[in-house]
């Protein structure tokens, strides 16, 4: 992924951040099979290692033993040329994060499912837990691969307009945040607390 240096994201706290706030990922293996999971960070690690788990059932579970691509997607949207004061091309602002290595398939599921639905429902106001399926649970577990992957490498990117003045960027926020098809105001907020100014997002 080409990355204009104004745009690069270089703290590993950024990385966690992102998975952290946008978990879903893309899971792309060598042979160029897909699936799309959720994804923890692992606390316990240093640096940056992911958690996660793809259904045996799923093609992608045949080849996660090999070098594996984590596309993390935050904020993005389209940016039209109508919003500049002066005359450009329209673009597509976004942050992302990619992260490979190799995975460390785990002997047991239920660890990392039982994390993950823990992870998520402890937002909820009754959260609910996986082990109110008793022995049904079991099974579900067994039909699961989980994996632990220690980032070889990583690369993020917030593409969020730092190479336009002020002002324009001004009015990139503004109409992200009118109404009309390209509203969009989690990448508004993304724009005004851009890396590098006094509030950072990531």
């Amino acid at each position: 992924m080409h990355i204009k240096q104004a745009f690069r994201l270089e703290s590993v706290e950024a990385a966690r951040r992102l998975v952290e706030e946008y978990p879903f990922a893309t899971i792309v293996t060598p042979d160029l099979a897909a699936t799309h999971m959720p994804c923890l960070l692992d606390e316990d690690a240093a640096g940056l290692t992911i958690l996660s788990h793809v259904a045996r059932a799923d093609p992608v579970a045949q080849s996660l033993d090999g070098p594996l691509l984590l596309i993390f997607q935050g904020p993005h949207g389209y940016v039209s040329a109508s919003w500049y004061a002066a005359d450009t091309i329209p673009t597509w602002n976004h942050v992302t994060l990619h992260v490979r290595g190799t995975a460390e398939l785990l002997k047991d599921a239920m660890p990392v499912l039982r994390r993950t639905v823990d992870h998520f429902e402890s937002a909820t106001e009754h959260p609910w837990s996986l082990g109110r399926l008793g022995q049904q649970g079991r099974e579900m577990a067994d039909q699961v691969v989980a994996f632990r992957l220690r980032a070889d490498s990583w690369y993020a990117e917030a593409k969020l307009s730092q190479d336009k003045p002020d002002k324009e960027r001004a009015r990139v926020v503004a109409g992200l945040e009118s109404p009309g098809p390209y509203a969009n105001p989690p990448l508004a907020v993304a724009m005004r607390h851009v890396p590098g100014t006094a509030t950072q997002v990531f």
